[in-house]
């Protein structure tokens, strides 16, 4: 008798960061420096004075040394000191609840027409998937309105093909999962996930974004499905990759092809400049062989 298994998967996606020869526009900038605050103002004289009960001071501003002065009640600090400038780099990341899913029968524009959108509220991520499946195409964005059977988002982000919606296979889930769930894996089929993302990065130099597994997924029976090494996961396959929205990557394959996950970090999209409000989505597929034991995780 075949026995039930979980099976145990480890994504960690990260986002990283280069912080260095920033293009900013400046006019006070050469091959190794600049300076964002480029302008010092001054005024005052010889005539004029402030003065009060225990001192006066002319007016103005002469020759000045790098250098600091203080005693007890006051420190002065001389020379140029440079304006602050903290980098900002948010990513917020989104996963597939494959527990809400709803079916679909239109998508037109940014609205799609759904059995029930009451678990839909707005600001909410929900993402539509045309042929729910090994080749299925999806697109994501938030929520902006509802009606009893129709979602509207702000925006669609898709991997470069739009689904085409026919009520044949095509579904909507929420992207407010903690973790994928693949459900019950067999050999007529491939199970997907997907993990989302939204990144604003006030860094000239672009952002990128890398996966990472900790190892092949495994069940408690020591079933294991192995990184897909010909481009596809394929049913009646023990195997697992991913493939990212982001059609332009320079770095991996993750663009063109089913990609298998390593141990070391993988590009999985990125940005060239600074972005805001920026999304992705990775789709991560996984498939059993006919000879393995049903897994579910």
């Amino acid at each position: 008798m075949l026995r039930q298994a979980v099976l145990y998967f480890s994504l960690v996606a990260a986002s990283y960061l280069a912080i260095f020869g920033f293009q900013a526009s400046a006019a006070m900038s050469s091959t190794n420096y600049q300076i964002l605050w480029d302008s010092v103002g001054v005024g005052g004289s010889d005539v004029a004075v402030s003065s009060g009960g225990t001192y006066m001071l002319r007016d103005v501003i002469g020759g000045t040394a790098d250098g600091s002065i203080s005693s007890a009640s006051y420190s002065i600090s001389a020379g140029y000191r440079a304006g602050i400038y903290d980098p900002v780099v948010k990513i917020v990341y989104y996963v597939q609840d494959k527990n809400s899913q709803v079916g679909t029968t239109l998508l037109v524009g940014t609205t799609v027409t759904v059995t029930t959108a009451g678990d839909f509220s707005v600001g909410d991520y929900a993402v539509v998937v045309q042929d729910d499946g090994a080749s299925q195409v999806a697109a994501f964005g938030q929520v902006a309105s509802t009606t009893a059977t129709t979602i509207t988002v702000d925006a669609w982000t898709d991997g470069g093909t739009a689904p085409v919606i026919d009520g044949s296979g095509d579904f909507v889930y929420e992207l407010s999962g903690t973790s994928l769930a693949f459900g019950s894996l067999t050999s007529s089929t491939v199970a997907t996930g997907i993990i989302a993302w939204e990144a604003t990065a006030d860094v000239n130099q672009g952002y990128g974004v890398y996966v990472v597994d900790s190892g092949e997924p495994r069940s408690l029976s020591a079933d294991t499905l192995t990184d897909v090494v010909d481009g596809a996961v394929t049913a009646g396959s023990s195997e697992y990759g991913g493939r990212s929205s982001d059609v332009s990557l320079a770095t991996s394959t993750f663009d063109t092809a089913d990609t298998g996950f390593t141990t070391t970090p993988q590009l999985v999209a990125s940005r060239s400049d600074a972005t805001f409000s920026e999304r992705d989505f990775l789709t991560v597929k996984a498939a059993v062989s006919s000879t393995a034991r049903p897994l579910s995780g």
